[in-house]
């Protein structure tokens, strides 16, 4: 199994609205093809939390849940790449519906490396 965590635990997920609304509003932007990252350096030392927008453009209801265990999936596989005290969101696009696993989540990686680059440019 290795080192890596395999787990998606709620003290590690954004789930409030005004958490959201914060990131959005005071956050950076990375985007590409299939998924927009929003990152903000928040004001704690705790580990890095991640949320998930997935819009009905993206397809209907068995469309947005996979995409949703895949992108759930690529973050899984890669928290040790997160910085702790930083809040992320991943905003899939529509064409994500269509796209493999293998490639969400090298998107999800690439583009949280840009993020997480911005976020300390910014700072």
């Amino acid at each position: 199994m290795g080192t890596r965590c395999r787990a998606f635990p709620a003290y590690r997920r954004l789930r409030r609205r005004p958490e959201f609304r914060a990131v959005y509003d005071g956050g950076v932007r990375a985007g590409a093809r299939l998924v927009t990252v929003f990152a903000l350096s928040a004001r704690f030392a705790g580990p890095a939390r991640v949320g998930l927008t997935v819009t009905r453009r993206v397809g209907n209801a068995v469309i947005r849940n996979r995409a949703k265990r895949a992108l759930r999936e690529a973050v899984r596989l890669h928290w040790d790449k997160l910085p702790d005290g930083l809040h992320i969101i991943l905003h899939a696009k529509p064409r994500i519906a269509r796209a493999r696993a293998e490639d969400i989540e090298d998107e999800v990686i690439r583009m949280l490396r840009r993020a997480v680059a911005r976020v300390r440019h910014c700072a």
